[in-house]
């Protein structure tokens, strides 16, 4: 039998465990899941990801990604005035994994993280639907409209 990310959770679960989970995830959600989609959610419940993430190293200018990297520093934040004469913030992350480093801009709301300790040196992060744009620093990573930061528990 097929079991969808099962291999994410091996070596938490046997396979017996493993598909009683499914079930009980099929169930919660009125049958409403597939195999594949309850699997995705025992797999993040158990605090893996399905996510496939990028190498840090292999980002290109335009593409799109999700980056697992750990926070090495932060800019301070700057307020600055948009042309539409709206104030924004923006504040600058140093994202490293094995690979390499890169910068990663939180905008506006997402400075937040930062002001309230959720992202901090040393945290590790998911950051998922990002674009990737070159500029005078070099390759610029952002969240993207539906995208997200998200702080790993320790």
């Amino acid at each position: 039998m097929r079991r969808p990310h099962y291999e994410k959770v091996q070596d938490l679960l046997s396979p017996e465990a493993f598909e009683a989970r499914l079930d009980s995830v099929i169930a919660e959600w009125g049958g409403l899941l597939d195999r594949e989609t309850a699997a995705m959610v025992v797999v993040e419940r158990l605090g893996r990801s399905v996510a496939s993430f990028t190498r840090v190293a292999d980002l290109e200018e335009g593409m799109e990604a999700n980056l697992r990297a750990t926070v090495v520093s932060i800019s301070p934040v700057r307020t600055f005035t948009r042309q539409d004469g709206t104030e924004g913030r923006v504040t600058n992350l140093e994202l490293r994994d094995e690979s390499g480093s890169c910068r990663f801009a939180l905008w506006d709301d997402d400075v937040g993280l930062v002001e309230r300790g959720k992202v901090a040196v040393g945290t590790t992060v998911r950051a998922l639907d990002c674009y990737v744009k070159r500029t005078n620093f070099g390759l610029d990573v952002s969240r993207g409209k539906f995208g997200a930061l998200l702080v790993e528990a320790v």
